[in-house]
Order: structure tokens, then sequence, then C-alpha cells
């Protein structure tokens, strides 16, 4: 095995471990890298320069920490999509049953940062964490499989930073990033189709499948102002990442679909606004409005080597926001308590729903602790709670002569459970 392959192996047990089994945030997005964060319904985040997570979000508030600090987490994601709804056909007896149970996998989520100064004005640090990532999946005997079998986007992100103090009160702050995706996405030939055809359309037969790689690269920049001794302001953008993902398309049914090809994947832009007030020296509020851009995610179009393209699904993604507010409350010098509220806006209408992506609007829950180990050492945990609103999903399918129309209603809940450590030395 070549050096080149050892690390790609290597490479995607990581991504394996690093992504959600079904994004838990709008389109596809994880917000999954900060425990103390999570506590909050990540209310605040861009400055809330509690620990270096904070470096995913906002670079600039790197400069708070006088002494070098480690961040690691774990999250653990429990996610339950359920589907409810029938496919009608243009045949006979051709209705069908769309219900199915959990699409979704229960998964870790890990995350690493390390921030440190370099003098009194600059600052350094490095995260490796996921921005992006999802996995429906649905079983080989679901009646829908024409619509949707397996959708699967893995990534992770290297992202180095430098913070500049400007003044005593404002700092900005600059990464770059390097982000590594892998991507499958198919459709097949349910056995229910088949048996209405009597054989002639083959069952479980795959209609047509792509898996591609890419690197790409993208930046991200930010500033941390504290604007009065009581209150922090902050703003940072992610560039979009756009992805060539180079792979293989495969088919059952139309013999010219196998060969080499590409699938262009942008992972969207991410803007956030954030305050973190202080009422006194226990309580204080945070809040942010994050805004994606995720209308550039239209459709995902595979251009195969001959120059020919196969439209693989048609998305119509729209720009979302998404608003969350916390409180921290020192309950000593040993124990802080948050808690949190978000409202998550869905990034695709009921118009464009589909099964591969089953998005809606969800309402996030949150509470979390800080336990202080030692003077250096310190212990985060949170526990969150996802509600998702029920959705229709409705989709047109022609699989050889049958036509079929999916109308359906998701139901999708998740709880997350996720611990960080601290250290500074």
């Amino acid at each position: 095995m070549t050096g080149s392959k050892k690390f790609r192996l290597s490479l995607l047990a990581v991504l394996t471990a690093s992504v959600s089994s079904t994004a838990v945030s709008a389109g596809f997005q994880i917000n999954e890298h900060s425990t103390n964060g999570l506590g909050r319904a990540m209310a605040g985040q861009a400055a809330m320069p509690e620990n270096a997570t904070v470096l995913a979000t906002n670079p600039a508030a790197i400069t708070v920490f006088d002494s070098p600090t480690l961040s690691g987490s774990l999250s653990f994601i429990d996610p339950e999509i359920d589907i409810r709804g029938d496919i009608s056909t243009n045949l006979s007896a051709g209705t069908v049953s769309a219900d199915i149970d959990d699409i979704a996998d229960t998964a870790f989520v890990p995350s690493a940062f390390f921030v440190a100064p370099i003098n009194g004005r600059w600052s350094y640090g490095l995260g490796l964490f996921s921005t992006y990532g999802l996995t429906t999946d649905y079983s080989d005997s679901y009646n829908g499989l024409h619509f949707a079998d397996k959708a699967e986007v893995l990534s992770v992100t290297f992202n180095p930073a430098i913070a500049y103090q400007v003044t005593e009160d404002v700092s900005i702050g600059f990464g770059l990033t390097a982000t590594y995706s892998d991507a499958q996405i198919g459709t097949s030939t349910p056995q229910a189709i088949s048996a209405l055809t009597g054989g002639a359309v083959p069952g479980n037969a795959t209609i047509v499948k792509m898996q591609g790689d890419d690197w790409g690269f993208g930046w991200n920049t930010g500033i941390f102002w504290q604007l009065t001794n009581q209150t922090d302001l902050a703003f940072s953008y992610r560039a979009e990442t756009e992805l060539n993902m180079d792979g293989e398309i495969k088919s059952d049914l139309v013999a010219s679909y196998n060969q080499g090809g590409q699938l262009a994947l942008n992972f969207a832009a991410v803007t956030e606004f954030a305050i973190n007030h202080k009422i006194n020296k226990q309580w204080s509020i945070q809040a942010s409005a994050n805004h994606t851009d995720w209308s550039t995610f239209d459709k995902l179009e595979a251009h195969l080597n001959d120059g020919s393209s196969v439209l693989l699904k048609e998305e119509n993604f729209e720009d979302s926001w998404r608003y969350s507010f916390g409180t921290t409350f020192q309950y000593s010098n040993e124990l802080t308590l948050r808690a949190g509220f978000a409202i998550d806006e869905g990034a695709v209408s009921d118009e464009h729903r589909s099964l591969s992506i089953p998005d809606t609007d969800r309402h996030w829950y949150s509470a979390g602790f800080t336990y202080t180990l030692s003077q250096n050492d310190s212990l985060d945990v949170a526990l969150v709670h996802i509600k998702g609103d029920d959705a229709s999903v409705n989709e047109h399918s022609a699989t050889g002569s049958v036509v079929s129309e999916l109308h359906a209603t998701q139901h999708g809940k998740a709880n997350i459970l996720s611990v960080q450590f601290n250290s500074s030395f």
C-alpha cells in the first residue's frame, strides 16, 4: 500500500469519527465543536473566549489568552428522523407505504483546538474540527429508494489562525482553512416498484451513485471588541469552501453512466454577530445571529468524463438565519452554569425538501456547566435537546415507465451529550 493510500485511509477513519450521522443544524451544518458553547445553544459564541474552542467561530478572540491553552471535546449525538406517508405510481395497484423509522444512526463528533500568545499583541492557534456533515441511510427494503438511498458528506477542517490586538479593546483575527471532504449520493430501485412491474424493473438495482473526494481551501476572519467592562461584541465570517469531488459514477441501469466524473459541492459561508453582556459578578447574558449563505447550494450535478452531465438531485436551498440566546451563572469559584435556547431556520422550503437531506426548522434547548479541576484545568459538560418541526416532503420520480409521487411528513429530533477538557500551561 502506498503512503498516499495509507494517508487517505487514515484520514477517512478520522472523518468517520468526526461528523454526526445526520446534521442537527440547518442544511447539513455541524455546530458540535464547543461543549461550553453547546451549553448556551451556541449563543454569543464569537464573543465568548472561555477556552480555545472560540477559534472556530472568531479567531480574533484568541488574543485574550495569556498562556498556551488546549481544548478537546467529544459530542455524542443521538438523532431520530422518521418518515410517514405514501408513494403513488401510474400503475393500477400503485400505492405503497413511504413509512420508515430512524434513518440516522448515533455518532461521536470530536474536535481539538490550541491557542497561544506570541507576544503582547500577537497570538496564534490551530483548530481541527468539522463544520459540515451528513448521512441519511435508508434500508434496502424501503419503498422509496428511487427518491433516496444513501447520502453522505464527511468533512474535516484544519484551521490555523493568527490574531492581533490593535488596541486594548479591539482585536482582529484571520485564519486559513483546508477542508477534506468525501461525499456519496445515490438512488436505487425498490423491491416494491419491481413487484408492481412484474420484475420489468429489477429490485435493488443502482439507478445512479457517485462517490468522490476533494480538498477545498478558504479563510475565516473576525473582530473582537471589548466595548465596556461589561459588554463584548464580535463579528466573524467563515468564507465559502468550494469543492469539486473527483470520483466514480455507477449505474446498473444506464451503462453510459459507468465512468469517472466530478461533483461540485460548496460549503456555505457563515456570518455571526454576537454579544456577551455581564449583568453583575455572577450573571451574564449572550446572544448571536448567524447567517448561512445556503442559496449557493442549488443542485447536485455530476459532470462525467465524456462531457455529459447527470442531475443527481435538485436542492434549491435558501439562505437561513439562526438566533440563539443564553445565560451564564458563576455559581462558585469552581462551578459555572449555562443554559440556552435557539431558533434554527431550515434551509429548504416545503416545495424543494427531499428525503436525501430532510431539513426543517429546529428549536434548541440546552444546559451545561464548567467545573474547575485546578488552576489550569477545567471540564465542560453540556446536554442539548433539538426538536424539529414536522415538515412535508413531496418528490417526483420516473424509473423506466414507472412514474412515482411521494407525499410524506418528516418528524425529527436529536439529543446531544458533550464533554470537553481544557488545559492551560
